[in-house]
């Protein structure tokens, strides 16, 4: 007998019982996504600097390759991590569970088949790694090869830790998400320097990584479990649920493996080319720029249902003033970052690594800051392209930003050293990157260039010149730590009070501002012990 098709949520009997997503959910979960953020960022301040001179940096250019590993498992999953976290939200209003029960034990099956052909590719390809690729000093290639044989395994930890962390993200409850997360991120940090600090060395942080990701392995699949308590997780193959997963993954799979050749494959190059303490010069500044993402991710979360709902509905006249009001706090909130980075770059790494650090690494700072920068530009149009069903245009633009990328640093490396991968990530942001913008804004939303000139881009640059003008003073000023703290505390309230006397924000904007507030609010009122005793 033909097995009768499940229907999604939408077009079958709803549950009731379950919560669906309103306002405040949303906001609690923007709240609880920037947290986890905003303290990886924190993270990152305190261990970097003990384990750049713990392990000395061509050790620790080592162990920042096996992290960029690491996080392929997450970019190499077929577009299956998104699909699954998509059929979970579509299907979360179903009482049936057989539509979770086919989707999980399906994509576990998968999720297991990749993780182990990349585990074993890993393995076989760590010999060449160590003794062809890679210009590594003679005493740190057994540890090297030690580190890479431990990531081929945490790379099929990985794989099944993303499958896992879907289940909370498609179930909307990213403050379970981000409070596992920020607990994991945090004996992460705390494993590695304890292993630094008690003498283990390379191989002491490497094991103690990847004892975190398996914890977290087993702790988000007891998650899975709660949330989804009538579903059976087990591996199986079942041919309706690989349909819904391969319709939408292939497509963001296309968009992942672009965003991979774009933001990760460059250390491979540098590596390639270059001494492996090259690797630590260029890989600190690029994961300092890349916490910048934060906004973007913020921004996704509340724009992008938003969006969605409006294309939906044909109301064009709202979807272009969300696309401009949405733009302008973008550019409000990038600009002051990225001038304050890339001004400040020398005096920032010198006050933290070291002068010497400083010396390598400050020009790479910078020039990635402006790149990334105006990387982050592009984040509210491709949701926009996202929401209005053009999902392909994002991933072209991706795949040909990619290749021009791809190109650019394989010829600039070698002839420049580490800088010359930021100069290519930087002019490809500022030539592919401002294209795009200006496509989708003109052909999806409506809107001519002198319209975002004048509404989004002319008072926020106002800003930007007095924030650069103040930057520069204090760059010739700064030397200590705690000098440079108080330098980039004072430009954030520099920043904030011109865009008070500026009157950059207009109605739509301080709208969108204090409905973020009052959920932020919401949640802290809850989370306290007298919002919880008044509950």
């Amino acid at each position: 007998m033909a097995e009768e098709p499940i229907q999604p949520a939408g077009e079958a009997p709803v549950d009731e019982s379950r919560p669906r997503v309103t306002g405040r959910r949303m906001g609690g979960n923007l709240l609880m996504t920037s947290a986890s953020y905003a303290w990886s960022a924190l993270l990152l301040v305190v261990s970097v600097p003990i384990l750049v001179h713990g392990l000395g940096v061509s050790a620790y250019g080592v162990f920042a390759l096996a992290s960029l590993l690491l996080g392929y498992a997450a970019l190499l999953d077929l577009g299956l991590t998104p699909a699954v976290v998509r059929a979970i939200a579509i299907h979360a209003l179903n009482p049936d569970q057989r539509p979770f029960s086919k989707i999980m034990g399906t994509a576990f099956s998968l999720f297991l088949g990749l993780g182990l052909l990349g585990g074993l590719a890993l393995l076989a390809l760590a010999p060449l790694a160590v003794d062809g690729i890679l210009h590594l000093p003679p005493g740190l290639r057994a540890d090297a090869r030690f580190v890479l044989d431990l990531t081929a395994v945490g790379f099929a930890a990985n794989l099944g830790l993303t499958l896992f962390t879907a289940v909370p993200q498609g179930l909307q409850r990213l403050d379970v998400y981000a409070g596992r997360t920020i607990f994991l991120s945090t004996l992460s940090a705390a494993a590695q320097i304890g292993a630094v600090k008690l003498g283990f060395g390379l191989r002491g942080v490497a094991t103690g990584t990847l004892a975190v990701n398996l914890l977290g392995l087993v702790l988000f699949l007891v998650v899975a479990r709660r949330l989804l308590p009538g579903v059976d997780i087990r591996p199986r193959f079942d041919r309706w649920a690989l349909r819904q997963l391969a319709g939408f993954g292939a497509m963001k799979f296309v968009s992942q493996l672009a965003s991979l050749l774009t933001f990760q494959l460059d250390r491979v190059i540098v590596a390639a080319f270059l001494p492996i303490a090259q690797v630590t010069y260029y890989a600190v500044p690029v994961t300092i720029t890349q916490k910048m993402a934060l906004v973007q991710a913020s921004f996704s979360t509340v724009f992008f249902p938003a969006a969605s709902e409006m294309h939906a509905v044909g109301d064009q006249v709202r979807l272009r003033r969300l696309y401009l009001s949405a733009q302008k706090l973008m550019v409000t909130l990038v600009l002051p970052l990225v001038v304050l980075l890339a001004v400040l770059s020398r005096p920032l790494l010198s006050a933290w690594l070291g002068p010497s650090f400083a010396a390598a690494s400050a020009g790479i700072l910078a020039a990635l800051a402006v790149g990334y920068g105006l990387t982050l530009l592009t984040g509210v149009p491709a949701l926009i392209a996202d929401a209005t069903g053009h999902p392909h245009w994002t991933a072209t633009a991706g795949v040909v930003y990619a290749v021009i990328n791809l190109t650019l640093t394989i010829v600039l490396v070698p002839r420049f050293g580490a800088i010359g991968a930021a100069y290519a990530f930087l002019a490809n942001s500022v030539v592919q990157g401002l294209a795009f913008v200006l496509i989708v804004q003109r052909v999806l939303v409506g809107v001519g260039v002198f319209e975002v000139v004048r509404s989004v881009v002319l008072r926020p640059a106002a800003m930007g010149v007095v924030v650069l003008a103040y930057a520069l003073l204090a760059a010739g000023i700064v030397s200590t730590l705690l000098e440079l703290i108080v330098a980039l505390l004072f430009g954030g309230v520099l920043a904030i009070v011109l865009v008070l006397a500026l009157g950059i924000l207009g109605e739509d904007e301080r709208r969108v501002a204090r409905g973020v507030l009052d959920a932020a609010l919401l949640r802290v009122r809850r989370l306290s012990p007298l919002g919880r005793g008044s509950g």
